[in-house]
């Protein structure tokens, strides 16, 4: 039904085009150019449209804004030059007819004092916004995001299909980095930390159904794999750098967005005109919500919606303030039937009803000190709940009890950085963040259901703590092509009075023009789930809390890197990477470490910092940018990942897929002189989960899958095949655009390996196993 409804869409949409089909439709460009390091904008800079004819272009005003108008609709090359600083091109940029295309354009400056710098088509699409990064980073836009297959408008699918990432399930958008679970993300919005931003984060260890703000919001963003700069702390596996993006301070627009996933509608536009000061809001609601109005009696399914927003106030001498909040509220619930005749394995006796709220918002200001200075500050406040009620229905009709799992966390910040940049070769960034952490939490679980009829896990707490944090990173040019990032990172976790003291390393060599090698070294860390260090058992003398004191989980990153650009739009990246993870709680004389943590991981014993990791591992990518309407995006990763555990045995980690590839390619064409179609496909091969054998004989005997621990993650489920597909078409008007988006994810009709269930009918337990297939239709208007 929904393949059909797309296709009369595409009709419908394909004769509202015919209107546009004979005019010269045109779009404005605005923007900034300032400085890559100071922030201070460049008066004068040249911006043209490349191949334009005539010439088209225009340059900055006295504070570095521009204005390039009537620029045709479709793709266009930007060329960026200043005098003493490299040029810059922005390539096959999508102008459309329904919103202004806003850019902020760092320019670097360039050793040549003040001559002027050679113009070369050096085009780095990939190139981190971060300059302090070494290497495992890039930087995703939102058209990726909302033009790669099977990445649903989502940056977390997006990074699925970047080297040395694997996605969880085809239902979810948790990913593992380099063999590390999810919980070891680092999200940041705006330079600010903030808890995942992710509907029903707290049922999927970080990931979920999706992210809870739209792709409208975004601007380009940041996305690292390892060995991050000395900013980036309380992170573990990776970080997520999202930049919001500022409405429009000109004109008010308005977009509105409808299909499978929900309904959504933003604005924006300048609070005066005239002025700079602007406004974005942008709110989504689920149709799984709509459906469950409308239908009640339909459970099971996801229902979410969420409201974003951010505020920018310019001024003439006290810097920019922006003021971003983003708000998401989500839930799923099942009632099983309770006729046991007709249930088929022991996951349709479940009954859950799950909640997991988010709000996050900051107060930020920049303020440039002087020419070579800027000064960024930022106070915030985030706050989760998350509850998860459920029971087990024995074949008996003996309600058991599983979770009753009430969790509040809240987070008051301060954070601040000087940006001081000393001459073209050497930028140095300290920094501070005082975190105050307080929580409530009330939690009964059931850490084996199998056999116990009582909860045994319980946290039972309300309090507050602190944790303090300093970097200084410095960004040194030894030659004009040699670059060394020298950082230190400083960790203070008040609960338990531990401490980590990080340093950090990355040297890039230019050996060639096109071609490079680098080398990186990290000190990491990340706290555990703040429920861990707070659980209690009781005891002859009352309840005691057994972790406390327990300490900040470490990892040492080491990466080599060599990236060769094969043309100004093909390059290929091989990563070699290896990680210790050091200082892992793990239960003595057991085989559990945090290392393999998913959120249904409880238990009633003290832990120890006695645990090890090692991931080791080699990232390809091999990518075409777009150019000419053609794209393509190879990714490989090939890796192996081990834990050695409380009793002192070396295993496979959990998530020790060994390999995942990517094949990404599209084309696009420019059709009825205005308007864009794409077809976008993603083949994705990867290495199977891993679990522990089932043990035959207590599955019987208790009907409930049990498995035998002493051999797990030894099993490995077959290797997956995924196929993705799909459709955009694209109609710009004199004064709107139409966006259609067809995605179809899982085309093969892989079947999705969930663990294993007990089939009643059988009476065994066997692997459970599930096709997913996911239908996305969206159609975008733009006014």
């Amino acid at each position: 039904m929904r393949i059909s409804i797309f296709f009369i869409l595409l009709s419908a949409i394909l004769n509202i085009s015919n209107s546009a089909y004979s005019q010269n439709l045109t779009q404005t460009i605005k923007g900034k150019v300032f400085d890559s390091e100071t922030q201070i904008s460049l008066p004068g800079a040249t911006i043209i449209v490349v191949g334009s004819d005539p010439l088209r272009g225009t340059s900055t005003n006295a504070d570095g804004f521009f204005r390039l108008e009537k620029v045709p609709v479709g793709r266009v090359t930007l060329q960026i030059n200043f005098l003493g600083y490299e040029s810059r091109y922005i390539s096959d940029l999508l102008v459309g007819s329904g919103k202004e295309v806003v850019l902020n354009i760092p320019l670097k400056e360039s050793f040549t004092t003040l001559a002027e710098v050679l113009v070369r088509p050096d085009i780095k699409k990939d190139e981190a916004i971060n300059k302090m990064a070494t290497l495992s980073a890039r930087t995703f836009s939102v058209e990726e995001a909302q033009r790669y297959a099977g990445g649903f408008e989502d940056p977390s699918r997006l990074a699925s299909s970047l080297a040395g990432v694997t996605p969880s399930t085809v239902d979810n958008n948790e990913i593992v980095i380099r063999g590390n679970a999810a919980k070891g993300i680092l999200w940041r919005i705006d330079g600010v930390e903030i808890p995942a931003p992710n509907h029903l984060a707290g049922l999927y260890s970080g990931g979920g159904i999706n992210m809870m703000f739209s792709t409208n919001m975004l601007a380009n963003s940041d996305f690292f794999t390892g060995a991050f700069p000395a900013e980036y702390g309380n992170a573990l596996s990776g970080v997520f750098d999202l930049n919001l993006r500022t409405g429009n301070s000109d004109k008010r627009e308005t977009t509105l967005q409808f299909g499978s996933y929900g309904v959504e509608l933003a604005t924006e536009g300048p609070f005066i005109k005239g002025k700079r000061a602007s406004y974005l809001v942008d709110y989504r609601y689920s149709t799984f919500g709509i459906l469950e109005n409308l239908l009640p009696q339909v459970t099971g399914l996801p229902t979410s919606s969420d409201l974003s927003l951010k505020l920018n106030f310019p001024t003439k001498k006290a810097g920019v303030f922006s003021l971003w909040s983003i708000n998401g509220k989500s839930k799923i619930k099942f009632d099983p039937k309770t006729d046991s005749t007709e249930w088929k394995t022991n996951y349709d006796n479940y009954q859950y009803d799950i909640h997991y709220d988010l709000t996050a918002s900051g107060l930020n200001h920049r303020k440039i000190i002087g020419d070579k200075s800027y000064l960024f500050s930022s106070v915030s406040y985030s706050a989760t709940r998350y509850t998860y009620q459920s029971t087990y229905l024995r074949p008996n009709l003996t309600f058991i009890p599983v979770a009753d799992q009430n969790e509040v966390n809240s987070e008051l910040s301060l954070y601040s950085y000087l940006n001081h940049k000393f001459n073209s070769r050497h930028t140095n960034r300290t920094g501070i963040t005082i975190r105050r952490l307080a929580y409530n939490y009330d939690v009964k679980t059931n850490s084996n259901v199998a056999v116990s009829d009582s909860t045994d896990y319980f946290v039972d707490n309300k309090g507050a703590t602190s944790s303090f944090r300093f970097y200084s990173q410095s960004k040194y040019y030894l030659l004009e092509n040699l670059l060394v990032n020298a950082d230190l990172h400083l960790y203070y976790f008040n609960l338990n009075n531990d401490y980590s003291i990080e340093p950090r390393l990355g040297i890039k060599w230019n050996f060639k023009p096109t071609q490079s090698l680098s080398f990186a070294y990290g000190k990491h860390s990340r706290l555990e789930p703040l429920r861990t260090y707070l659980m209690e058992v009781e005891t002859t003398d009352g309840w005691s809390n057994l972790n406390k004191n327990l300490g900040i989980t470490k990892a040492h990153h080491f990466v080599l890197g060599y990236d060769w650009n094969l043309s100004n739009f093909t390059h290929m990246k091989i990563e070699p990477y290896y990680q210790i993870l050091c200082d892992v709680p793990v239960i003595p004389d057991s085989s559990f470490s945090m290392i393999n943590y998913k959120n249904d991981m409880f238990f009633s014993s003290k832990l120890t910092n006695e645990g090890t990791g090692r991931n080791i591992g080699v990232d390809v990518t091999f990518e075409h940018f777009l150019k000419d309407g053609f794209y393509y995006l190879f990714t490989a990763s090939v890796f192996d990942s081990k834990y050695t555990g409380g009793d002192g045995v070396e295993r496979n980690t959990r998530y020790n897929q060994n390999y995942v590839l990517n094949l990404l390619a599209g084309k696009e064409w420019q059709v009825r002189k205005n308007n864009i179609f794409s077809l976008n496909g993603k083949f994705t091969i990867l290495g199977g989960q891993r679990y522990a054998p089932v043990d035959e004989n207590k599955s019987v005997q208790y009907q409930f899958v049990v498995y035998d621990d002493s051999k797990i993650y030894e099993e490995q489920s077959p290797t997956n095949y995924y196929l993705d597909f799909s459709i955009n078409y694209r109609i710009n008007k004199a004064k709107s655009s139409h966006t259609i988006i067809f995605h179809m994810k899982n085309l093969l009709m892989q079947k999705e390996f969930l663990g294993h269930a007990f089939n009643y009918k059988s009476n065994s337990a066997e692997p459970y196993e599930l096709t997913i297939m996911y239908p996305y239709l969206s159609y975008k208007f733009e006014f």
